[in-house]
Protein backbone atom coordinates (compact mmCIF):
# COMPACT_ATOMS: atom_id res chain seq x y z
CA UNK A 1 0.00 0.00 0.00
CA UNK A 2 2.58 2.54 0.94
CA UNK A 3 4.53 1.72 -2.42
CA UNK A 4 1.20 1.78 -4.52
CA UNK A 5 -1.67 3.87 -3.86
CA UNK A 6 0.41 6.50 -4.32
CA UNK A 7 1.75 5.86 -8.07
CA UNK A 8 -1.90 4.52 -8.37
CA UNK A 9 -2.97 8.00 -6.99
CA UNK A 10 -0.72 9.54 -9.77
CA UNK A 11 -3.32 8.88 -12.83
CA UNK A 12 -5.33 11.41 -13.95
CA UNK A 13 -7.89 9.31 -14.46
CA UNK A 14 -7.70 8.08 -10.90
CA UNK A 15 -10.92 9.54 -8.78
CA UNK A 16 -10.96 7.68 -5.39
CA UNK A 17 -9.15 4.93 -4.28
CA UNK A 18 -10.76 2.77 -0.87
CA UNK A 19 -9.93 -0.22 0.93
CA UNK A 20 -11.74 -3.19 1.35
CA UNK A 21 -11.86 -6.23 3.22
CA UNK A 22 -10.32 -7.02 7.02
CA UNK A 23 -7.62 -4.01 6.43
CA UNK A 24 -10.91 -1.85 6.39
CA UNK A 25 -12.65 -3.39 8.72
CA UNK A 26 -9.71 -3.79 10.94
CA UNK A 27 -9.52 -7.35 12.03
CA UNK A 28 -6.79 -8.41 9.49
CA UNK A 29 -4.25 -10.84 10.53
CA UNK A 30 -0.66 -11.86 8.92
CA UNK A 31 -2.75 -13.91 6.47
CA UNK A 32 -5.11 -11.30 5.44
CA UNK A 33 -4.80 -9.95 1.35
CA UNK A 34 -4.48 -6.38 0.37
CA UNK A 35 -8.17 -5.51 -1.37
CA UNK A 36 -7.59 -2.03 -2.99
CA UNK A 37 -10.48 -0.57 -5.80
CA UNK A 38 -9.77 2.17 -7.60
CA UNK A 39 -12.58 4.19 -8.97
CA UNK A 40 -11.49 5.79 -12.94
CA UNK A 41 -12.85 8.31 -14.64
CA UNK A 42 -12.61 8.67 -18.51
CA UNK A 43 -14.64 11.77 -19.00
CA UNK A 44 -11.67 14.17 -18.45
CA UNK A 45 -9.40 14.77 -21.77
CA UNK A 46 -8.40 12.94 -24.66
CA UNK A 47 -5.92 10.89 -23.80
CA UNK A 48 -7.67 10.22 -20.60
CA UNK A 49 -10.11 8.74 -22.59
CA UNK A 50 -7.90 6.65 -24.51
CA UNK A 51 -5.87 5.05 -21.39
CA UNK A 52 -7.17 1.45 -20.51
CA UNK A 53 -7.68 0.76 -16.71
CA UNK A 54 -6.34 -2.53 -17.19
CA UNK A 55 -2.75 -1.48 -18.64
CA UNK A 56 -2.27 1.20 -16.41
CA UNK A 57 -2.56 -0.94 -13.30
CA UNK A 58 -0.75 -3.85 -14.50
CA UNK A 59 1.98 -1.94 -15.37
CA UNK A 60 2.25 0.16 -12.17
CA UNK A 61 1.91 -3.11 -10.42
CA UNK A 62 4.70 -4.52 -12.01
CA UNK A 63 6.96 -1.51 -12.09
CA UNK A 64 6.14 -0.51 -8.96
CA UNK A 65 6.76 -4.00 -7.04
CA UNK A 66 9.69 -5.26 -9.27
CA UNK A 67 8.46 -7.53 -11.63
CA UNK A 68 10.75 -10.05 -10.93
CA UNK A 69 8.65 -10.60 -7.56
CA UNK A 70 5.33 -10.65 -8.40
CA UNK A 71 3.03 -13.25 -10.02
CA UNK A 72 -0.25 -11.62 -11.68
CA UNK A 73 -3.84 -12.80 -12.63
CA UNK A 74 -6.13 -11.46 -14.25
CA UNK A 75 -9.30 -11.90 -12.94
CA UNK A 76 -11.57 -9.50 -15.78
CA UNK A 77 -11.69 -6.91 -17.74
CA UNK A 78 -14.68 -5.18 -18.56
CA UNK A 79 -16.43 -1.87 -20.12
CA UNK A 80 -17.34 -1.43 -16.45
CA UNK A 81 -14.65 -2.46 -14.55
CA UNK A 82 -11.99 -5.31 -13.92
CA UNK A 83 -9.47 -6.97 -11.80
CA UNK A 84 -6.37 -8.40 -10.90
CA UNK A 85 -5.28 -10.34 -8.25
CA UNK A 86 -1.72 -11.35 -7.59
CA UNK A 87 1.19 -12.58 -4.79
CA UNK A 88 4.32 -10.24 -4.11
CA UNK A 89 7.58 -11.39 -2.38
CA UNK A 90 9.93 -9.20 -1.07
CA UNK A 91 9.92 -5.11 -0.59
CA UNK A 92 9.66 -3.24 -2.73
CA UNK A 93 12.95 -0.76 -2.76
CA UNK A 94 12.50 2.86 -1.28
CA UNK A 95 9.82 1.17 1.15
CA UNK A 96 10.31 1.38 5.05
CA UNK A 97 9.71 -2.55 6.48
CA UNK A 98 9.74 -3.42 10.03
CA UNK A 99 12.45 -5.52 10.65
CA UNK A 100 12.51 -9.53 11.75
CA UNK A 101 8.61 -9.77 10.68
CA UNK A 102 9.83 -12.77 8.17
CA UNK A 103 9.62 -13.01 4.56
CA UNK A 104 7.66 -9.85 3.11
CA UNK A 105 4.79 -12.06 1.00
CA UNK A 106 1.70 -10.54 0.22
CA UNK A 107 -1.75 -11.53 -1.68
CA UNK A 108 -3.38 -8.55 -3.22
CA UNK A 109 -6.65 -8.13 -5.13
CA UNK A 110 -6.73 -4.37 -7.21
CA UNK A 111 -10.13 -3.97 -8.73
CA UNK A 112 -11.58 -1.00 -10.38
CA UNK A 113 -14.17 1.19 -11.42
CA UNK A 114 -14.90 2.87 -15.03
CA UNK A 115 -17.05 6.42 -14.22
CA UNK A 116 -19.74 6.60 -16.20
CA UNK A 117 -20.43 10.39 -17.96
CA UNK A 118 -22.40 12.84 -15.62
CA UNK A 119 -22.60 9.16 -13.36
CA UNK A 120 -22.78 10.32 -9.57
CA UNK A 121 -20.30 8.86 -7.15
CA UNK A 122 -21.71 6.35 -4.62
CA UNK A 123 -19.76 5.21 -1.55
CA UNK A 124 -19.35 1.64 -1.88
CA UNK A 125 -21.07 -0.93 0.08
CA UNK A 126 -19.44 -2.94 2.68
CA UNK A 127 -16.38 -2.02 4.81
CA UNK A 128 -14.29 0.72 3.02
CA UNK A 129 -11.59 2.80 3.93
CA UNK A 130 -10.59 5.92 1.86
CA UNK A 131 -7.38 6.41 0.91
CA UNK A 132 -7.51 8.80 -1.77
CA UNK A 133 -9.73 11.23 -3.36
CA UNK A 134 -9.01 13.47 -6.23
CA UNK A 135 -8.61 17.52 -5.61
CA UNK A 136 -11.10 18.11 -8.81
CA UNK A 137 -13.99 15.97 -7.85
CA UNK A 138 -16.74 17.93 -6.73
CA UNK A 139 -18.60 18.93 -3.37
CA UNK A 140 -21.49 16.73 -4.07
CA UNK A 141 -19.37 13.95 -5.02
CA UNK A 142 -17.06 14.40 -2.18
CA UNK A 143 -19.88 14.43 0.31
CA UNK A 144 -21.54 11.41 -0.62
CA UNK A 145 -17.97 9.63 -0.38
CA UNK A 146 -17.11 11.00 3.10
CA UNK A 147 -20.87 10.93 4.66
CA UNK A 148 -21.29 8.11 7.41
CA UNK A 149 -21.36 4.23 6.00
CA UNK A 150 -24.60 2.67 6.01
CA UNK A 151 -23.68 -0.56 7.50
CA UNK A 152 -27.03 -2.04 6.93
CA UNK A 153 -27.72 -5.02 4.72
CA UNK A 154 -30.92 -5.76 3.60
CA UNK A 155 -31.00 -9.34 2.58
CA UNK A 156 -33.34 -10.23 -0.56
CA UNK A 157 -36.09 -12.38 0.10
CA UNK A 158 -36.78 -14.08 -3.19
CA UNK A 159 -32.84 -15.00 -3.02
CA UNK A 160 -33.72 -16.58 0.35
CA UNK A 161 -36.76 -18.41 -0.50
CA UNK A 162 -34.72 -20.12 -3.69
CA UNK A 163 -32.11 -21.05 -1.45
CA UNK A 164 -34.35 -22.99 1.14
CA UNK A 165 -36.03 -24.80 -1.80
CA UNK A 166 -32.88 -25.28 -3.95
CA UNK A 167 -31.57 -27.44 -0.42
CA UNK A 168 -33.69 -30.43 -1.18
CA UNK A 169 -33.37 -30.29 -4.89
CA UNK A 170 -29.60 -30.58 -4.48
CA UNK A 171 -30.31 -33.25 -1.89
CA UNK A 172 -32.79 -35.23 -4.31
CA UNK A 173 -29.35 -36.07 -6.55
CA UNK A 174 -28.15 -38.19 -3.93
CA UNK A 175 -29.33 -41.38 -4.60
CA UNK A 176 -27.79 -41.31 -8.00
CA UNK A 177 -24.56 -40.28 -6.56
CA UNK A 178 -24.01 -43.05 -4.20
CA UNK A 179 -26.31 -45.38 -6.32
CA UNK A 180 -23.66 -45.43 -8.87
CA UNK A 181 -20.28 -44.91 -6.39
CA UNK A 182 -19.62 -41.53 -8.03
CA UNK A 183 -17.38 -40.46 -4.78
CA UNK A 184 -16.35 -37.44 -6.61
CA UNK A 185 -19.83 -36.28 -7.50
CA UNK A 186 -20.35 -37.09 -4.24
CA UNK A 187 -18.27 -35.12 -2.54
CA UNK A 188 -19.27 -31.91 -4.64
CA UNK A 189 -22.85 -32.71 -4.19
CA UNK A 190 -22.39 -32.50 -0.10
CA UNK A 191 -20.05 -29.53 -0.52
CA UNK A 192 -22.49 -27.41 -2.72
CA UNK A 193 -25.26 -27.88 -0.08
CA UNK A 194 -22.72 -27.16 3.24
CA UNK A 195 -21.97 -23.88 1.15
CA UNK A 196 -25.75 -23.89 0.72
CA UNK A 197 -26.57 -23.87 4.14
CA UNK A 198 -23.78 -21.84 5.44
CA UNK A 199 -24.93 -18.79 3.67
CA UNK A 200 -28.24 -19.30 4.56
CA UNK A 201 -26.99 -19.65 8.60
CA UNK A 202 -25.37 -16.40 7.95
CA UNK A 203 -28.07 -14.51 6.97
CA UNK A 204 -29.88 -15.92 9.99
CA UNK A 205 -27.17 -14.25 11.98
CA UNK A 206 -27.85 -11.31 10.12
CA UNK A 207 -24.76 -10.80 7.36
CA UNK A 208 -23.89 -11.44 4.01
CA UNK A 209 -21.23 -13.42 3.28
CA UNK A 210 -18.88 -12.24 0.33
CA UNK A 211 -18.20 -15.01 -2.08
CA UNK A 212 -14.19 -14.40 -2.02
CA UNK A 213 -14.08 -13.88 1.81
CA UNK A 214 -12.13 -17.27 2.82
CA UNK A 215 -13.01 -16.63 6.60
CA UNK A 216 -15.74 -18.07 7.76
CA UNK A 217 -15.35 -17.75 11.65
CA UNK A 218 -16.34 -14.95 12.58
CA UNK A 219 -19.92 -15.11 10.42
CA UNK A 220 -20.56 -18.01 12.26
CA UNK A 221 -21.40 -18.56 16.37
CA UNK A 222 -19.19 -21.03 18.09
CA UNK A 223 -21.82 -23.63 18.07
CA UNK A 224 -22.74 -22.74 14.78
CA UNK A 225 -18.75 -23.34 13.81
CA UNK A 226 -18.90 -26.92 15.37
CA UNK A 227 -22.49 -27.99 14.65
CA UNK A 228 -20.85 -28.16 10.76
CA UNK A 229 -17.81 -29.21 11.26
CA UNK A 230 -19.13 -31.99 12.65
CA UNK A 231 -21.55 -32.42 10.06
CA UNK A 232 -18.49 -32.44 7.59
CA UNK A 233 -16.62 -34.77 9.36
CA UNK A 234 -13.71 -32.60 10.21
CA UNK A 235 -10.90 -32.92 12.70
CA UNK A 236 -9.76 -29.32 14.31
CA UNK A 237 -7.25 -29.90 11.94
CA UNK A 238 -9.51 -29.20 9.39
CA UNK A 239 -9.21 -32.64 7.44
CA UNK A 240 -11.18 -35.23 7.36
CA UNK A 241 -11.53 -38.59 9.19
CA UNK A 242 -11.65 -41.15 6.19
CA UNK A 243 -12.54 -41.41 2.73
CA UNK A 244 -15.99 -41.13 1.29
CA UNK A 245 -18.19 -43.91 0.75
CA UNK A 246 -21.68 -44.83 -0.04
CA UNK A 247 -22.59 -44.68 4.21
CA UNK A 248 -20.55 -41.76 4.86
CA UNK A 249 -22.01 -39.63 2.15
CA UNK A 250 -25.14 -40.41 3.64
CA UNK A 251 -24.32 -39.72 7.25
CA UNK A 252 -23.12 -36.28 6.06
CA UNK A 253 -26.69 -35.81 4.21
CA UNK A 254 -28.41 -36.63 7.28
CA UNK A 255 -26.10 -34.50 9.88
CA UNK A 256 -26.75 -31.64 6.79
CA UNK A 257 -30.89 -32.02 6.97
CA UNK A 258 -30.47 -31.81 10.79
CA UNK A 259 -28.96 -28.45 10.78
CA UNK A 260 -31.06 -27.04 7.67
CA UNK A 261 -34.22 -28.14 9.50
CA UNK A 262 -32.61 -26.74 13.00
CA UNK A 263 -31.72 -22.95 11.00
CA UNK A 264 -34.44 -22.87 8.03
CA UNK A 265 -37.64 -22.45 10.17
CA UNK A 266 -36.26 -19.90 11.84
CA UNK A 267 -34.98 -18.30 8.67
CA UNK A 268 -38.27 -18.22 7.24
CA UNK A 269 -40.14 -16.87 9.92
CA UNK A 270 -37.73 -14.02 10.54
CA UNK A 271 -38.36 -13.38 7.08
CA UNK A 272 -42.11 -14.32 6.31
CA UNK A 273 -41.44 -16.66 4.14
CA UNK A 274 -43.27 -19.94 3.71
CA UNK A 275 -41.32 -22.78 4.67
CA UNK A 276 -40.88 -26.00 1.86
CA UNK A 277 -42.09 -28.74 3.74
CA UNK A 278 -44.00 -30.24 0.42
CA UNK A 279 -39.75 -30.53 -1.02
CA UNK A 280 -39.23 -31.71 1.95
CA UNK A 281 -41.72 -34.39 2.09
CA UNK A 282 -41.02 -35.25 -1.77
CA UNK A 283 -37.04 -35.89 -0.98
CA UNK A 284 -37.12 -37.32 2.12
CA UNK A 285 -39.67 -39.84 0.89
CA UNK A 286 -37.54 -40.21 -2.76
CA UNK A 287 -34.39 -40.80 -0.21
CA UNK A 288 -36.03 -43.50 1.98
CA UNK A 289 -37.04 -45.27 -1.07
CA UNK A 290 -33.65 -45.35 -2.87
CA UNK A 291 -31.37 -45.70 -0.20
CA UNK A 292 -31.51 -48.62 2.01
CA UNK A 293 -29.37 -46.69 5.08
CA UNK A 294 -31.32 -43.51 4.98
CA UNK A 295 -33.03 -43.02 8.18
CA UNK A 296 -36.69 -43.85 8.53
CA UNK A 297 -37.14 -41.06 11.06
CA UNK A 298 -34.41 -37.61 11.65
CA UNK A 299 -34.99 -36.02 14.96
CA UNK A 300 -33.48 -32.04 15.03
CA UNK A 301 -32.94 -31.96 19.04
Amino acid sequence: MQALVPRLAAFEQSTVIWLKGSLARGDADRWSSVDLHLLWDQNGSKRAASSRPFHNCLDTIQETLEEVNVLIEQICDSARGGSLRGITAGTPSGVVSPDDTGPAVVLFELSWTLLARDESIKRPGGATRLLYVAEHMDCANKTSLTSKQQTNWTPDSRLIESQLRRFWLLLARLPAVVGRQEQLAAHMLLTEMQALLIDLVVTLNGGSLPHTNPRINQFLGPAQREAFERSMGLRPSGRQKRVGDGATWVGQAVALVVLYRWYAPQLAQKHSLRYPQLAEDTVLALLSAELENWPARISTS
